[in-house]
């Protein structure tokens, strides 16, 4: 009996030692010094610069399109303050109002032009290895589209609840000088 218990406690020490060693032998990954980005950090950060150049890229080719579009609705609405006027109608709120929307309209444009301009500067910074500056960037960045989008939604939300009411208003006044008719003569 004491020479299984000798025996057995040689193969369980032995099963042990090769047990260590074999976990001593397998490679660990090496660890980076903290500036070196890893092959996956070097493919995110890849990733983020080209998403970034994207929003840039989108913005550029989208702005004259979204001018446009601003610059027909507010043509239409003049139009409309310019005809009625002359009719006799009493524009005088409703182009108060356009003037107040058309500022908004500024204010969300040059808010939009400043979330491109922080975007483009963190563009100077690499992702995983400017020590949070990048980080620093892209929360200035975000910040600063949180206020363009709150301005775009209350320019949205002018233009429907103001502007669009006030036209309609229009509609059920009366003029009040009497609209003079070209009378020809045969």
């Amino acid at each position: 009996m004491k020479r299984t218990v000798i025996v057995f406690c040689v193969v369980l020490l032995a099963a042990t030692l090769f047990t260590a060693a074999a976990a001593l032998s397998q490679t660990l990954p090496r660890r980076t010094t903290p500036g070196t980005p890893t092959p996956i950090q070097e493919q995110r950060a890849q990733v983020i610069v080209e998403r970034i150049q994207t929003a840039i890229a989108r913005f550029n080719n989208n702005k004259d399109r979204h001018i446009a579009a601003y610059n027909e609705v507010k043509a239409k609405v003049v139009e409309i303050v310019t005809t009625l006027s002359a009719k006799g109608y009493d524009t005088a709120k409703l182009s108060a109002d356009l003037q107040t929307w058309d500022q908004m309209v500024v204010k969300t444009g040059q808010d939009y032009a400043a979330f491109i301009g922080l975007l483009q500067n963190s563009e100077q910074y690499a992702p995983y290895a400017s020590q949070g500056q990048f980080l620093n960037a892209i929360e200035q960045a975000r910040a600063q589209f949180r206020v363009y989008r709150q301005d775009e939604l209350d320019v949205r939300h002018q233009y429907q609840t103001v502007i669009r009411p006030d036209v309609q208003a229009l509609a059920s006044q009366s003029p009040t000088a009497p609209t003079s008719t070209p009378t020809s003569t045969p």
